[in-house]
This record gives structure tokens, sequence and C-alpha cells, in this order.
């Protein structure tokens, strides 16, 4: 039996059915339609019972580093949000035990997977109704989120990663890592001797970045960390945030810059992030501390994305990998040419 990662994610997508209907009956739920969200990289089913009620099932790839302990914290948050706010998320289902989060045991793969369940969130996703009236909503959503995270009480249990470095799916204290592979120098290294000299050197300016921010002694906050527009729905005038999955301890402008490298090289680019800075500041202060700030922990973003699409081992990351290094060498360098001007 081929494993999950050597799939397709349409035959992931079947490998996983079944066992998302056994999983259902933890929720006491009977769905009359299972279907599959294919624009993720987590395996999505939408749940559809005979009364209508829709709901999200999330089956956490293993590619994503996070185990149940972390998806609780996710699930302890969105509570907090719930409870003290009226911005829009996708409410977690309790399973009969009393439990949010399950783990199950799928053929052909050593580990479980971590599943939670969600109510369906209505709209459509940002990323279909891009507007700079629903980009200036996304900046005022995130940054209601800073303002919520600033008050936010973790309970005890509470575990995330935190942003204190340029790749934090490394960090070896939690028990699911994903390995730094962009500087290996050996024979079958996944970026040539020229493409590791550029990424090292933009991995040094982001490191440094890091280490200015961490001196400032800002406070950290939980952050969303991949609110982009594919995590986002549109329904009326008003934005529900998806997918809370990547939250980590963090600062609001890595947040900001994680939201913005999906804008960053679109030709609307700069009157998108004034729309965002708009709406983000009709409720906090824009929390870029110098010229350029925002713009190296985009590349910091670029570099987590690089390393996680060249270690994977899903066949389709595997086959886009050359193509993907390439184009980001040649983002670090113009990011690197346009530093040293200024």
């Amino acid at each position: 039996m081929k494993r999950l990662c050597d799939l397709t994610q349409i035959g992931r997508g079947r490998r996983l059915r079944p066992v998302a209907k056994q999983l259902l009956t933890q929720y006491g739920i009977v769905p009359s339609k299972l279907s599959q969200i294919t624009a993720a990289s987590n395996t999505i089913f939408r749940v559809t019972t005979e009364s209508l009620d829709a709901y999200a099932l999330r089956m956490t790839a293993p590619k994503s580093c996070h185990d149940a302990a972390e998806v609780r914290s996710e699930v302890a948050w969105l509570h907090a949000i719930a409870e003290d706010s009226d911005i829009g998320i996708p409410a977690p289902v309790v399973r009969i035990d009393g439990d949010y989060v399950g783990e199950m045991p799928i053929p052909g793969e050593t580990d479980p997977m971590v599943c939670a369940l969600y109510r369906w969130v209505p709209g459509v996703m940002l990323a279909h109704r891009l507007t700079e009236d629903n980009v200036r909503r996304l900046g005022t959503l995130m940054a209601r989120l800073h303002d919520h995270a600033a008050g936010f009480e973790t309970p005890n249990e509470f575990r995330v990663r935190t942003y204190d470095c340029v790749f934090p799916y490394a960090d070896e204290s939690f028990p699911n890592t994903e390995p730094v592979v962009l500087f290996d120098d050996s024979p079958d290294a996944p970026l040539t001797l020229e493409q590791r000299t550029v990424y090292h050197e933009a991995y040094q300016r982001v490191v440094e970045e890091v280490e200015r921010l961490i001196r400032s002694r800002l406070p950290l906050y939980v952050i969303h960390n991949d609110l982009h527009m594919w995590n986002v729905k549109v329904a009326g005038d008003r934005l529900y945030a998806l997918d809370f999955e990547d939250m980590m301890w963090g600062y609001p402008i890595q947040d900001i810059a994680t939201t913005m490298y999906y804008f960053r090289w679109r030709e609307d680019f700069t009157s998108m992030l004034a729309a965002f800075r708009s709406g983000y500041e009709s409720v906090q202060a824009w929390p870029e501390s110098h010229s350029g700030q925002l713009d190296t922990f985009i590349m910091g973003r670029v570099l987590l994305l690089a390393n996680y699409v060249a270690v994977s081992e899903d066949s389709e990351d595997r086959a886009f990998a050359p193509e993907y290094i390439e184009r980001v060498t040649h983002r670090l360098c113009s990011f690197l040419r346009d530093s040293q001007a200024k």
C-alpha cells in the first residue's frame, strides 16, 4: 500500500473517506454527503447531514507538523474569541466524549492523523472577492485578532510554537518537526551552490531582523500566522478567519508579513497594502518600526515556504520544488539588490 505522501490529493481523499466516516461517529454525526475540498494542504471534507447541517472536517497532514496538543490550543483560542467578541470564526464541534480533537489510525501509516471538526462557514473565499474594500476589511480583521490576543489568557495546557527564528517548525521541543534542508551541501541537496549563497544571505538578513525585534522587548501575542486570501471567507460585508492551525506566539508585524507575502508580487501590491493598512489602523497602530521591516519578514516567509516544499515527502510538492526554488531565488536576489540600494 502506498503511503499518503505518495498519493495525489484526490487519492488521499479516497483513502481517508472511510476513516472520516468512522471519525464522524465520535461526534454523533451521520453524513449524507462528504465533499473533499481539494485546494488545501490538509485533507478537508465538507460534511453535510440529512438536516442540511454543514461542517468542515480537517484531517491534518503529517507535513503540517501539528500534534493534538497544538490543535487543542487552537480550539482554546477559538473558544475565547467566540466568547469575547463577534469576530467571524469557525466554531469547533465537540465530540461525544467531550474532547474536540481526535487521533485516527490511517491504513498504511505508522502515526495517527490529528482530526478536528468545525461548523461550516458561509461565503466565498476572499481570493475570489479581492477588492480594496475587502482587503481593508482584512486589515481590520487582523487588527481585531491582535487586539483580542493582547488580552487572551491561555489555559495551562496551551502549547504552540514561538516565531522567534526563521524556521520555527524545526523546534525539536515539539514532537513533529520540519528539518531545515535549504543549506544542505550534500550531493542530493535541493539547492545548487549558487542558490544556497543567495538563500543564506537573505536568511542572515531575516535573522538580524528577528533578533532586532526580540531586543525591542515588545510583548509576544498569539498570532494567526496564515491569514491569507484562501483562509478568509467573505459573506456580504463580513469576513471570517479560517484555519488557525498555524497559530504561534509571535509579533503583529510577522503576522502581517505572512498575509502580505501573498500580495507581494501582484501588480496592485502597493494599493492593496495601503488598503490593508487603512483597515488595520482603524483598530491598532501600524506595527512596522522602520522602513524595510515588513519586506524583510515577507522574505522570511519566502524562506519558510521554500524549506517546506524542499523537505516535503508529498509527490506533488517534490514535483513542484525545483521550479519553486528557482522562482524564490530570483525573488530573494531582487530583495537583496533593493535592500542594498537603500
